[in-house]
Formats: structure tokens, C-alpha cells, sequence
């Protein structure tokens, strides 16, 4: 699995602990992406009035989600237009 610089953490998320194991420079970014989430699903409960955590987790594992292929599409239309610079500069020299 992962070399001998592994550590193993102990992450608290809605009340539950869970143990994890990650390459030892990657812990505490785990801890604060863990405390993260633990924050999202408390709003989720409280806004949309979400009383299960197992719920609350998957519409907050659904946001995430969203984010993150909202993200991967805004990167991917900036290294269109990059690539579009650069071919019309590549034609301008």
C-alpha cells in the first residue's frame, strides 16, 4: 500500500471517529479536508433541514462533485483559449 513514511490518523467526522492511513506530508491536508466536510454536512443539516448524516454525507459527497467537474470544465476551456493565443501568436511571428 504506502511506503514506510505512511501515518496513520484518527479523523473525527459527524461524531464518528475513522481511521485512515496516508503518505505522512499528505496528514494534515486529510485533517483539514476531513474537517471540511464535517462543516458542509452540518450546514447541509441545518439549511436543508437534512436530519440523517448519512444523507447529509451524500449530498455533500454530490456537491463536491459538482464543484469539482465545474472545476475540471473551467480549466479545461482556460488551456482551449491558451492554446488558441497560442497558435494565433505562433502565426503572427
Amino acid at each position: 500500500m504506502f511506503a514506510e513514511d505512511s501515518k496513520g490518523i484518527s479523523i473525527e467526522i459527524m461524531g464518528k471517529q475513522h481511521q485512515f492511513t496516508c503518505p505522512a506530508e499528505q496528514a494534515e491536508d486529510l485533517r483539514q479536508a476531513a474537517s471540511n466536510l464535517a462543516v458542509m454536512c452540518e450546514e447541509i443539516k441545518q439549511q436543508a433541514g437534512v436530519g440523517n448524516n448519512e444523507r447529509a454525507l451524500l449530498v455533500a459527497s454530490l456537491n463536491l462533485s459538482y464543484s469539482l467537474l465545474m472545476a475540471k470544465n473551467k480549466v479545461e476551456h482556460y488551456q482551449q483559449a491558451q492554446n488558441m493565443m497560442i497558435t494565433k501568436l505562433k502565426s503572427a511571428l
